[in-house]
């Protein structure tokens, strides 16, 4: 055995807590999704989304387990991604009747 490994990093609740919180108001919003309010359940998803980016944004290097690149790629890939799954779930219209044969 090599006498210089250090033991495994363990993370702490600070670390945990940005990305917990953006997989717990994701897996409500894949929870809405699976009761069929698909609409409602793709905006809770694009808001947690947001909410990671703004915290990552704001946390900077305090982020923990959220950060994955770079700060500015972060925040650029999880508000873009948050507003466009936000801005689909609006836009994409009701279909109402029988789909076209």
């Amino acid at each position: 055995m090599d006498a210089e490994r250090q033991p495994a990093h363990l993370s702490t609740s600070a670390e945990i807590t940005p990305l917990a919180v953006v997989v717990i108001g994701m897996a409500a919003g894949v929870v809405g999704v699976l009761i069929g309010h698909w609409r409602l359940g793709c905006v809770v998803i694009g808001a947690f989304l947001t909410i990671g980016g703004i915290e990552r944004l704001v946390l900077a290097d305090r982020s923990g387990l959220l950060q994955a690149r770079n700060r500015f790629f972060d925040v650029i890939a999880l508000l873009g991604m948050g507003i466009a799954v936000i801005v689909l779930a609006i836009v994409v219209p009701h279909g109402g009747g029988n789909p076209i044969p």
